[in-house]
């Protein structure tokens, strides 16, 4: 309003001001001349600021319609900045609590998008299975169930718990120790018997059977327990090696010499002496070409196989 007052003083216009009214008086005859005089000047001088005040009325009219587009245009380039770290947190909570909800966003979201032209969107697939449909029953409980197969397949799979009674023998648990083999091998002693004679029943079986399938197998069965009893026996063999070398340990060390500890290698060469001992001339010599034709073969794999890392890749 100040800035309006001072632009109408600048155009040298003056506000109209109702004249008050005051008390009657009598005029003197002297004066009556003078006083018409008077009303005819202030006559004119009321028109005059008549129509001052009427063109001064259109120029503020205009003035203010050009400060309010200019307030438009440039809106809240005057509002003070709050500093936020002097407001207090009550003020803030008040502050955050006086704004809308979420729920009312939305909706008016809702209003702008139904105010807003409609665009043509994509109508959603059907689901092929509706809710409706009856599930598929079993014919009894016996039957297998009926299952979609546009259901993938987990990976996990599902592993069922085996709920039967599981029985185990105590004398072969290791929870319960450590097995000592030669009382076990005392214990089940005539079990050697037993193979003997099952040996012997598949050799008089091997020669009677005329079928080569059969025949094939029963060899295979032989075999094996052949191979487990030569097992059992360089077993027992080491085992009563050793016992004889602790034994005469044993007695050296009581007569005041150093104990000798007995290596792989020598139990080694100690078994063969005793078992070449035990042979007659020609069985030692099959041995030893046997053993000739094991070590002359893993010879020549490793040959071969030095000899196709050292060629180049072409």
């Amino acid at each position: 309003m100040a800035f309006k007052r001072k632009t109408s003083s600048s155009f040298g216009l003056e506000r109209r001001v109702r004249p008050r009214k005051e008390d009657e008086w009598v005029e003197e005859p002297e004066s009556q001349g003078s006083s018409s005089d008077d009303d005819e000047k202030v006559e004119k001088e009321g028109i005059r600021g008549a129509s001052d005040d009427n063109d001064g009325d259109e120029d503020e009219e205009d003035q203010e319609s050009e400060e309010g587009s200019e307030d438009e245009s440039e809106p809240e380039q005057n509002t003070p900045q709050i500093d936020l770290s002097s407001v207090s947190f009550g003020a803030l909570a008040k502050a955050q609590a006086s704004l809308p909800s979420a729920g009312r966003k939305s909706k008016l979201k809702k209003s702008t998008d139904e105010g807003a032209p409609k665009t043509e969107t994509p109508a959603p697939r059907k689901s092929t299975t509706s809710k409706d449909d009856p599930k598929p029953k079993r014919s009894s409980k016996h039957a297998p169930q009926e299952q979609t197969s546009k259901k993938p397949v987990s990976r996990r799979r599902e592993i069922l718990p085996d709920n039967r009674r599981q029985y185990r023998d105590p004398r072969f648990d290791p929870l319960v120790g450590r097995v000592n083999e030669e009382k076990a091998s005392k214990a089940y002693a005539f079990l050697d018997e037993y193979r003997d004679k099952e040996m012997a029943d598949l050799r008089a079986q091997i020669k009677k059977t005329k079928d080569s399938y059969e025949k094939d197998n029963l060899k295979r069965q032989l075999q094996s327990m052949e191979s487990r009893k030569k097992a059992n026996m360089r077993r027992q063999e080491e085992e009563r090696l050793l016992k004889e070398h602790r034994q005469k340990e044993k007695e050296l060390v009581a007569q005041g010499k150093t104990p000798f500890y007995l290596k792989k290698s020598e139990q080694k060469k100690q078994l063969l002496v005793n078992r070449y001992e035990g042979m007659s001339k020609g069985q030692v010599d099959r041995a030893i070409e046997r053993k000739r034709k094991k070590v002359a073969g893993k010879e020549k794999k490793e040959l071969d196989f030095l000899q196709r890392g050292s060629r180049p890749r072409g």
